[in-house]
């Protein structure tokens, strides 16, 4: 992988977890009806499965135990370190935030998990993926956490990564095919908050759990699609080049901004800020002054993350420690 194929994947990294900043300041608007928000949950977060998969192919060639204490250390301290400090300093039921809490980071520590044990069957994993994203469908709780949701595109994330060389000769017509589908979705206002997925949605709502899977993947391949398209277009240009090569250093700490988020936006920001009325207008808080807060909050998390980050013990205990 190349020096500019890191820095595009680092870019969409950085959008991903600026939808996600984005995404929670809407919770400061409780009364407006929002057109972007229901967009951004249709994707966002499979996005960032389909990123962390995409990643993946490493961790999964390590044994069984050193992905576990690698991953307990990434992934789960955090979470404990995270429960504990929200419980101490706001409150709230301790089970709730058990569950809850910075839940993605759960999710992605069993996706690794899961995914590692189906890599010990000596059958080829473009089979036995699929099969356990169906037996996790179909198995009860498999839709806590949404991890039977998106489990499906850590496993996307995985394969694209290994057959990428083959791929890259359909790369244009996927991209072409999820754009004008995501599209379709949008006029046929498709894109909604995916519902979790359980023995009911798959019997009684079968094409509501389609569309909502494949909502997410368009999304994820048009926003990939994108990013890289910016990079080749605007990539060798002095002055974009230092602007993405920003916004792609921020991509790399998405774990730390993701935690620190969690406390700043979540807890603080979006509970003791609410905004009873819109501002000037709807669309403009919709299309414009919302966007523009959760940019500037994540940013802030950003800084927050690389100020507090040489703090040994911060590092190890809230951002898995990250190098």
């Amino acid at each position: 992988m190349g020096k500019d194929r890191i820095e595009y994947l680092d870019f969409v990294k950085f959008v991903a977890i600026l939808l996600v900043c984005v995404g929670h300041c809407y919770v400061m608007v409780p009364n407006l009806d929002s057109i972007v928000r229901p967009i951004i949950y249709s994707f966002h977060m499979p996005l960032f499965m389909l990123v962390c998969g995409y990643f993946s192919i490493r961790s999964l060639e390590i044994s069984i135990k050193s992905l576990l204490e690698k991953k307990s250390r990434q992934l789960l301290l955090p979470v404990i370190s995270c429960t504990i400090m929200t419980v101490c300093l706001f409150g709230g039921g301790i089970r709730v935030e058990i569950i809850g809490c910075v839940w993605f980071l759960k999710n992605l520590f069993i996706c690794y998990l899961i995914a590692r044990f189906v890599k010990c069957v000596k059958i080829p994993v473009e089979i036995t993926l699929p099969l356990s994203w169906v037996i996790l469908l179909i198995i009860p709780y498999g839709g806590t956490l949404m991890i039977n949701f998106l489990y499906f595109y850590f496993c996307v994330g995985y394969l694209i990564h290994k057959h990428l060389d083959y791929l890259q000769t359909y790369k244009v017509p996927l991209f072409g095919i999820s754009l004008v589908f995501f599209i379709v979705a949008l006029c046929l206002n498709w894109t909604n908050p995916p519902e979790k997925v359980d023995i009911n949605l798959l019997m009684y709502s079968p094409f509501k759990f389609i569309l909502q899977v494949f909502v997410g993947l368009s999304g994820s391949i048009v926003i990939i699609g994108i990013c890289e398209l910016i990079y080749k277009l605007f990539g060798k240009r002095q002055r974009v080049e230092n602007v993405l090569s920003y916004f792609s250093t921020i991509g790399r700490y998405t774990l730390g901004i993701y935690v620190v988020q969690t406390f700043i936006i979540e807890r603080l920001i979006t509970v003791y800020i609410k905004l009873n009325e819109v501002v000037i207008s709807p669309d403009f808080t919709d299309f414009i002054f919302i966007p523009l807060i959760g940019s500037a909050l994540c940013l802030v998390c950003y800084y927050v993350v690389r100020i507090t980050q040489p703090i040994k013990i911060i590092n190890i205990l809230f951002y898995g420690g990250q190098k």
